[in-house]
């Protein structure tokens, strides 16, 4: 993996991306390392819907195949990006830790529709798995994560031969036209966004498509 030294912030179109691009964090070799340990290892992802605290597979909502991992030198650099995005994007989020990270496949016709990956109010604050015997976005094993919820979410790109598969954000403009813009990330790029912006990965037409996705929680909104 490359210095915090060489990211190079993204610049096409900065003006109206809601998120922070950065350029070829990642070593291309520890991309490929990461893909071939990980991509057989995955298993079809569950959906939380918004009115539900049940986690269920539902195709028609997301169609991929995950896999939970940590990574402690992953995390150092991707913390670093992510408090690097934190300041720049002039966001000044309260960040205390992140989820495990997720290693993301999707192969040919497979997406994730439209959604948000948390609303960041107190009534979403995580409460303990172990003790209420539940696993949704609403709980958390890690005690740290107790009491947060999500605010920035990052989506760190391994490859890019695949079409499809684009990173899609919709939001309104300031006339409350409703506008979507799109990422094309490239491998070795890092994507930072706030976790309430509404987003979505398009249906692949051609190859695989494999990241890794991770979330950085703190105390709710005020």
């Amino acid at each position: 993996m490359t210095s915090l030294y060489q990211f190079r912030q993204h610049t096409e179109d900065k003006q109206t991306l809601p998120c922070f691009v950065l350029n070829q964090v990642l070593d291309p070799q520890n991309c490929d390392d990461t893909i071939k340990e990980l991509k057989d290892k995955v298993q079809v992802a569950q959906h939380q819907h918004e009115s539900k605290l049940s986690l269920s597979q539902n195709s028609d909502i997301r169609d991929s195949g995950v896999h939970w991992f940590n990574n402690p030198n992953l995390s150092g650099i991707i913390r670093s990006v992510v408090d690097l995005a934190n300041y720049e994007a002039g966001w000044h989020y309260d960040i205390i830790d992140h989820e495990f990270f997720q290693f993301t496949k999707y192969t040919k016709k497979q997406h994730y529709g439209w959604h948000t990956d948390g609303n960041g109010c107190h009534l979403a604050a995580r409460k303990s798995a172990v003790i209420h015997n539940n696993d949704n976005l609403q709980h958390t094993r890690q005690t740290n994560l107790l009491g947060t919820v999500r605010k920035i979410s990052v989506s760190a790109i391994l490859n890019e031969d695949y079409e499809g598969g684009d990173l899609q954000f919709k939001t309104l403009s300031s006339m409350g036209e409703e506008q979507i813009s799109t990422v094309k990330g490239k491998k070795g790029d890092i994507i930072v966004f706030p976790s309430y912006i509404n987003h979505r990965v398009t249906p692949i037409t051609k190859g695989v498509r494999y990241s890794i996705v991770a979330w950085f929680g703190g105390p709710p909104f005020k």
